[in-house]
């Protein structure tokens, strides 16, 4: 066994002594011969990879009725509503986390060979990392993303290869830029036999699960340096209120042409249609993007919190 299966098992033994023995931290720290601080970096281990799962048992029924009256109005196959946390603005990625991995877990846990796109985004990393540990081997991840900014650094929230990790499955990344420098650059890089290699897996996925980000001056795609303060304001001129996969669109959920769009290196959302993708986001101010996602008839599942949930439903 390795040091970090070591440090796991260290790590579950603390959890179950926790939170099924009822022991207090010094009284673990003396049965496990480690100090108290060693005890609580144990159980933040444990919580972080997905060795403890909380389950509380009440229906939450404002949340639910909020689900279920989106699910009818934008024909969904499900809205998973959870409660917002105090800072309801930030989009609270952590209170969706739980939901988003018990869909990913749904997925993954088939035993038939799956093929599954992952998208980007703070949500979708975090449901990504409280995603407990399987052997699934069979599977392949495969990003719709480019994970590369104009400045050559990695794209943070990128969780294929974390994913891929957690399941043991065969990961597929997409060596390119979010947006290309140019018309030109796209041409030569989509041409290339690596990038059309994973576009080929990703046309075969089941299912995708992808963030729905924002278009305003707080843009992740801005904010990353994916796209430039003057392509921002283009998009903002052009109606564009969010993005999937980094395509833009405006609040009756159509795609925007623009000269930026024509750089996107993206797979067309147009070509995932025959493959049910699950959006992830929550907070207010994620309100207008998600509400052009579902209007535009781009998502076929949504994770999302209560305070984007009413803008859904007071729009």
């Amino acid at each position: 066994m390795d040091k970090h299966e070591l440090k796991r098992e260290q790590a579950a033994r603390a959890a179950w002594l926790s939170y099924v023995g009822g022991r207090t931290q010094d009284e673990i720290a003396a049965q496990l011969g480690v100090s108290r601080p060693g005890v609580q970096r144990l159980l933040a281990l444990a919580r972080e990879e997905g060795l403890v799962k909380i389950r509380i048992d009440h229906p939450i029924s404002g949340c639910m009725a909020m689900g279920d009256a989106i699910r009818a109005r934008f024909d969904l196959a499900f809205c998973d509503v959870v409660p917002s946390g105090p800072d309801a603005i930030g989009g609270n990625a952590a209170f969706l986390a739980p939901s988003g991995a018990e869909r990913l877990a749904g997925l993954l846990e088939r035993q038939e060979p799956l093929t599954l796109c992952l998208g980007t985004g703070r949500s979708v990393r975090a449901a990504v990392e409280a995603l407990g540990v399987m052997a699934r081997p069979q599977h392949r991840i495969v990003s719709l993303v480019g994970n590369v900014a104009r400045d050559g650094s990695s794209n943070r929230y990128d969780g294929v290869m974390m994913l891929a990790d957690k399941v043991g499955a065969s990961r597929f990344l997409l060596p390119a830029p979010v947006v290309a420098a140019s018309v030109e650059e796209k041409s030569v890089l989509l041409a290339q036999p690596l990038v059309q290699a994973v576009f080929s897996v990703a046309r075969q996925a089941q299912a995708g699960v992808i963030g729905i980000g924002r278009i305003d001056p707080q843009a992740t795609l801005f904010q990353d340096h994916f796209i430039s303060r003057g392509e921002l304001e283009e998009l903002l001129e052009a109606g564009a209120v969010g993005e999937l996969l980094g395509w833009p669109m405006n609040l009756a959920g159509e795609l925007i042409d623009c000269p930026l769009t024509r750089r996107i290196t993206s797979l067309p959302l147009a070509e995932l249609g025959a493959q049910p993708l699950i959006g992830l986001a929550g907070g207010r101010d994620k309100g207008p993007a998600i509400l052009s996602a579902l209007r535009g008839g781009w998502l076929k599942g949504l994770v999302t919190d209560e305070a984007a949930a009413r803008y859904l439903l007071e729009a």
